[in-house]
């Protein structure tokens, strides 16, 4: 609406000049393109001065007493330093194959299932 006004058209024309097809478009992407540039220097400013501590955090939550929280510290510093698991085909420091774990993981979990289907139905 200022635009508009400023230059005193209709606020339909100031939002045909920012169309995909507009006459500003480029001019529009480009200065969205220098914004998000900006915002992410800012970004990665705050996030270095605090990344020792939150690596902290997440070492000193491995410690804790929940299970579910060990785990979720442990999988976030694993994802961060190796990719989230779905991203990975093969752990670089064992050279284990991902693929061939979760397989692994399957058949533990179903056989796990199938001895507590048992037991309930013995009870």
């Amino acid at each position: 609406m200022e635009i508009a006004q400023l230059l005193k058209v209709s606020h339909v024309s100031v939002k045909r000049w920012f169309r995909s097809d507009g006459l500003l478009k480029e001019e529009y992407d480009r200065y969205e393109k220098e914004r998000n540039s900006v915002r992410d220097r800012e970004t990665d400013t705050v996030l270095a001065r605090h990344a020792d501590t939150a690596a902290r955090m997440l070492v000193s939550l491995m410690g804790a007493r929940s299970d579910a929280m060990k785990f979720r510290a442990a999988k976030t510093i694993l994802d961060f330093v190796l990719g989230p698991v779905n991203t990975r085909d093969y752990d670089p420091y064992t050279g284990n194959d991902y693929h061939r774990d979760t397989d692994r993981i399957k058949e533990i979990l179903e056989s796990v299932k199938k001895r507590k289907q048992a037991v309930g139905n013995r009870a």
